[in-house]
């Protein structure tokens, strides 16, 4: 009897150590991916920002009138769902 404890309280002990390895590898895993998406992200807003500043420089008019027809757009939505 006192041996099935024992064997069975080191299986368990096993199982536990198995079973917290994993945990943290999944937890180290997920932390890396993370960052990665957050470095991928970081670098996808500054090329797209890059890219508007170069399009405003260039098109200036046309930014302009953009700007003012999705405000335009936008104020009109804004204003028609605040309605009964």
């Amino acid at each position: 009897m006192k041996s099935n404890v024992l064997r069975d309280a080191a299986k368990t002990g096993e199982r536990v150590v198995e079973r917290f390895t994993a945990s943290k590898e999944a937890v180290s895993d997920a932390w890396d991916d993370t960052r990665q998406f957050a470095t991928r992200t970081r670098r996808t807003v500054r090329d797209l920002l890059g890219d508007a500043k170069y399009n405003i420089k260039r098109f200036p008019f046309r930014s302009v009138a953009l700007a003012f027809s999705a405000g335009a757009v936008i104020g009109i939505l804004i204003s028609r769902t605040g309605r009964d």
